[in-house]
């Protein structure tokens, strides 16, 4: 049973999508998740594997009784748990005779406050989505309990012929087939570092044949688009594949992040990456090979610049990122999620 408390669609919520759309015939899937969710909407017609509830905060008795009924009559063997809020309603669950182990999935890289959660009895595995995370989690947690499973993502889905259309973007904004578009997918939040991704767009205003996109949505959308008319915001997408295509150039300030598979993403839709230093990033990047890693604003704004005028060193990196993210298919990662499963039920 996955368990995960989020309303909206950012990289957990797409893994956790993976995870529960795994093909596999030796285990039953279920979603516990907030009624009316992104997630659930997007599985609604497999409603007789998804439950929902209504989301409260704190510790919600009402989540917590539900979740044990409805692991009891399907007799669950194992719970995963993918935020905060889910980690609370099965602890709560616990103490109402839940009598189930879990395993959490660690999928951002933030400090951590109550650090008995993940030291709880009842937590068999800890699944980290990068190295990062497990070194920051082996301060206070046995290692034994820490496994690193990267993210995956669908390699076929950005090769699919109807998003291979490099103009669509520049047809969609009305601009010249010559302008060169540089943009970043990522929610609007404090943590996505995005007055970086406007200083340096701000760089490049005397250049009539360049434009800077955001995909994404967030408490800051509207502080940002008032003030910045020469970027296009484009709010949320269903089609990221598709406007990735369109990029000439993926421009990645975040602050940190637990592993960013939207880097993945876009090495999968062949589009050269220019991305802040944080520490996961190297999980990543093999820098100026597999993509670009600067330092400060002068830094990205001179790699983008070469990156544009130079074909070789776009076509090289392009093919060198391409050839790297083969090995985080998402067939791979629930394998391995899979494997992890098994390791606990068979203990």
């Amino acid at each position: 049973m996955h368990i995960i408390s989020s309303s909206t669609w950012r990289g957990a919520e797409q893994q956790v999508d993976h995870m529960f759309n795994n093909k596999n015939d030796a285990t039953d899937i279920y979603l516990f998740c907030v009624e009316k969710s992104v997630l659930a909407t997007k599985n609604k017609t497999q409603s007789d594997r998804i439950f929902t509830y209504k989301k409260r905060f704190g510790f919600d008795i009402f989540a917590a009784l539900e979740l044990k009924n409805v692991c009891r009559k399907l007799a669950i063997d194992l719970i995963h748990l993918h935020d905060s809020h889910a980690m609370n309603t099965f602890f709560l669950a616990d103490l109402f005779a839940l009598n189930t182990p879990a395993v959490i999935h660690r999928h951002v890289n933030f400090p951590i406050k109550n650090k008995w959660k993940y030291q709880h009895r009842k937590i068999k595995k800890i699944i980290c989505v990068s190295n990062e995370v497990k070194k920051n989690l082996s301060s206070f947690v046995d290692e034994n309990k820490l496994v690193v499973v990267h993210p995956g993502i669908d390699i076929n889905w950005f090769q699919n012929p109807d998003f291979r259309i490099k103009n669509l973007l520049k047809n969609e904004l009305k601009l010249p087939n010559e302008t060169k578009l540089i943009g970043m997918v990522a929610a609007l939040e404090p943590e996505k570092n995005i007055d970086t991704f406007i200083e340096i767009a701000n760089r490049f205003t005397e250049r009539k044949d360049m434009k800077f996109v955001l995909v994404g949505d967030g408490s800051l959308k509207s502080k940002y688009a008032a003030g910045n008319k020469h970027i296009n915001f484009l709010g949320f997408r269903n089609d990221v594949a598709a406007i990735l295509a369109s990029l000439d150039v993926f421009l990645f300030t975040s602050k940190n992040e637990g592993f960013g598979q939207v880097l993945l993403e876009a090495m999968a839709a062949k589009v050269p990456i220019v991305s802040s230093n944080f520490p996961a990033a190297h999980e990543i990047i093999e820098h100026e090979k597999t993509g670009f890693i600067y330092k400060d604003v002068d830094n990205a704004v001179s790699i983008i610049d070469k990156l544009l005028t130079t074909h070789d060193l776009r076509l090289t990196t392009i093919t060198k990122a391409f050839n790297f993210v083969q090995q985080f298919d998402i067939s791979l990662m629930n394998k391995k999620i899979d494997d992890v499963y098994c390791s606990i039920l068979k203990a």
